[in-house]
């Protein structure tokens, strides 16, 4: 389940990495709110999280794409590179039907397709239900360079610690318990410290996967690609599974 992704080994004096984690969290949010995403909740979209009844019905009605046009350079890849097939996942940390999706498809897809070598992942994020979401997205992408392995054990551990929807609740504090309980407290550090020296290369990798799934129609999250099939919303592990399944015996 180990991807590649390059690793930044800082050699900081500690006062100088404590104190750029001390000011990082005014940047962190401070990027957070103004990096002119139309989604933020002081200015929503249009576009809102499926709801249960809406992603099914949207699952029944899956539309055509294209796993070879979705991009996995820069992106965070679960799963063996040699696995012969790949799916694309767009989500959004804060999203409340994301959290379910996790605990009832993602979970078993990754036990069931990614451990066994049959499929790999490529994470995708859709930023848009407000600063939690892309203080969140900087974090993920923190922790993709310095613990690929431990990537996918960290986003499912977000997801369990999930609080209500743009209370403010991912804090620097919760972001780097969260990490440290994953990681340990070295690599939390390290992590703190690239969400605010790379926070603008961060934000443009964030910002291109939300573009990218919007040129596949995607809207809502949880969404996927699994072969040529475009499923926007929440779908059952089931309909997952018989499509994932479609594509393999392809």
């Amino acid at each position: 389940m180990a991807t590649s992704s390059s690793q930044e080994h800082l050699s900081l004096p500690v006062s100088i990495i404590v104190g750029s984690i001390i000011i990082g969290g005014s940047i962190i949010f401070a990027v957070a709110n103004t990096s002119g995403r139309p989604n933020q909740a002081a200015n929503p979209a249009p576009a809102a999280v499926a709801p249960v009844q809406q992603g099914n019905q949207q699952q029944n009605n899956a539309r055509t794409a294209d796993i070879k046009s979705v991009k996995a350079s820069g992106a965070q890849v679960v799963g063996l590179p040699a696995a012969p097939i790949t799916v694309a996942y767009w989500f959004d940390y804060q999203c409340p039907v994301c959290k379910s999706a996790e605990a009832n498809v993602m979970s078993k897809i990754i036990t069931e397709y990614v451990k066994t070598g049959k499929i790999r992942v490529v994470f995708k994020d859709l930023q848009f239900l407000g600063p939690d979401s892309a203080s969140l997205g900087l974090a993920a992408r923190a922790v993709g360079e310095v613990a690929p392995a431990k990537f996918y054990d960290w986003h499912k551990a977000v997801f369990e610690n999930q609080g209500q929807e743009n209370s403010g609740w991912a804090t620097k504090e919760k972001i780097l318990s969260i990490t440290t309980s994953v990681l340990g407290k070295a690599s939390a550090d390290k992590v703190m410290l690239l969400m605010v020296s790379k926070a603008a290369t961060y934000q443009k990798s964030l910002d291109a996967d939300k573009a990218e799934g919007e040129t596949f129609g995607i809207n809502a999250t949880p969404s996927f690609i699994i072969g040529n099939k475009l499923m926007v919303g929440l779908s059952s592990y089931e309909n997952i599974k018989t499509t994932i399944e479609a594509s393999i015996k392809k």
